[in-house]
């Protein structure tokens, strides 16, 4: 096999982080507790009418890309033309030791809500596509630019990591107002994996030395995959060839539910005073297990190299490509595993200004491997016109101070539109964001009137409440 192929397969997991972009919820949607979809990031959070639903596909849709170390633009320039020419050297300095890069597509295929008294149940089915991997600086440095820049020194690359899932979603929501004041909401999720990358934490060691860069590289990855393709292995039992099966059912694909997991979201709404509402929710806390094409791909050792064959870049020397490559290819193994999801966190506090006009604040955090990756917003929200309301918001994230949103709300009748970005500048410069997402969707909602007391919690930064107070 090609070594160039054979040192890809070694090193996926950096060059798969490297690729990527990231993403992250909206978090302007976590303040709008009278929009029907606020129940998706807060399951605590009822609606005031009797009975909603998303239409089918179109109930929801949320895109997300995120990246907390670089955008595209730092890594890639024009060059001669129409051609392109990656300058990766200055977004590598500006690098924290590990970054984090990601991205996400949502799709609600159906949702409904229907109140009972004190309680809301609901139920949805999801389908859901997401990546999210962290990438080790002294990593891409090394590939980067060789070892030379660490002369006598024990250089770290731990903490690479990979995750990337699509899975399909059944979720069973129940909330209930257990006072005036206090709202508490659970949701069960049954979940059906379709395709899976998984890293544990990787182990990867460099001590070169001072005078004659003669180095020691040390290294240990595990790497879990279940995905619909072939996986060949030498008389060795280590890695030689991976290809995309031929004649894939998609159907089959589709509708496998071999790969079953569980979810559970938790959420709370408290009213401390008239004006003055305080949120929270904690989500995605469970796993899928995998069985479907699955395997476990382990590559570990160490080797002593020559450090003069390889001081501008790893890239630039056959010789240590298949050196690395020999000691390096993963043992293959079929294995049934599990793989975690991402856990995400809201705490949120709003106040209501005036009848029309509202504030609040939400702090937002991925918990990705024991390691916080959070967010800041504000945001206010007012009633345009009768049937238009307008939200606008500002987020501090990945050390960039000029995310600003807006959403709008528009009621056609007992139709209702929405639309929701955290990052409205971004798309009109996809190539210098960081991070651009866009939630929308169209509901339908019932039973509204005015004799309907559900003493719903109205929360700041929710154009949507005038929308219930007409339909009373």
């Amino acid at each position: 096999m090609n070594r160039y192929i054979r040192i890809w397969l070694t090193f996926a997991p950096i060059v798969v982080v490297c690729l990527g972009l990231s993403g992250q919820q909206n978090n302007t949607l976590f303040l709008m507790h009278d929009l029907p979809q606020a129940n998706i990031v807060n399951p605590a959070v009822p609606i005031k009418c009797k009975f909603y639903m998303g239409l089918p596909v179109l109930g929801s849709t949320h895109v997300n890309t995120y990246s907390s170390g670089f955008a595209l633009t730092d890594i890639v320039t024009p060059y001669q033309g129409d051609s392109l020419r990656f300058e990766v050297d200055d977004a590598i300095d500006g690098f924290n030791k590990l970054e984090v890069v990601a991205a996400e597509l949502h799709v609600s295929l159906l949702t409904m809500g229907y109140r009972y008294k004190q309680n809301y149940f609901t139920f949805a089915i999801n389908e859901k596509g997401n990546t999210y991997n962290i990438i080790s600086k002294n990593a891409a440095l090394f590939i980067n630019d060789g070892n030379t820049q660490f002369e006598g020194q024990n250089v770290y690359m731990d903490g690479v990591r990979v995750n990337a899932n699509h899975y399909r979603e059944y979720a069973l929501g129940w909330a209930r107002k257990l006072n005036d004041d206090f709202d508490f909401g659970v949701r069960v999720k049954f979940l059906f994996g379709k395709a899976n990358s998984y890293t544990e934490p990787t182990k990867i060691r460099l001590r070169t030395h001072a005078t004659s860069f003669e180095s020691e590289f040390l290294a240990l990855a595990n790497v879990y995959t279940s995905f619909p393709v072939d996986i060949t292995v030498d008389e060795d039992g280590k890695l030689d060839e991976v290809a995309l099966k031929e004649d894939i059912d998609w159907t089959q694909y589709a509708m496998n539910k071999a790969n079953k997991g569980y979810g559970l979201d938790l959420g709370f709404t408290y009213k401390i005073n008239d004006i003055t509402t305080v949120s929270g929710s904690l989500l995605d806390i469970g796993f899928i297990k995998w069985k479907t094409d699955a395997y476990h791909l382990k590559s570990s050792g160490s080797i002593d190299v020559n450090g003069t064959s390889f001081q501008d870049d790893l890239r630039s020397s056959d010789e240590i490509a298949d050196s690395l490559a020999t000691v390096f290819m993963p043992d293959v193994f079929e294995e049934v595993y599990n793989s975690p999801l991402t856990p995400t966190l809201y705490l949120g506090i709003t106040r209501q200004m005036t009848d029309k006009f509202n504030v609040g604040a939400v702090y937002h955090s991925e918990i990705y491997r024991n390691r916080l990756h959070s967010s800041l917003t504000f945001s206010g929200n007012a009633g345009l016109t009768k049937n238009i309301y307008g939200s606008a918001s500002y987020t501090i994230q990945n050390g960039q101070w000029n995310n600003l949103g807006l959403g709008i709300g528009i009621k056609m009748g007992f139709m209702l539109f929405h639309a929701i970005s955290d990052n409205v500048p971004g798309f009109f410069n996809l190539g210098a964001a960081r991070n651009v997402n866009l939630r929308f969707g169209l509901s339908i909602l019932t039973g509204c009137k005015r004799k309907l007391k559900t003493k719903a919690i109205p929360c700041v930064g929710d154009p949507y409440h005038a929308v219930h107070r007409n339909h009373r």
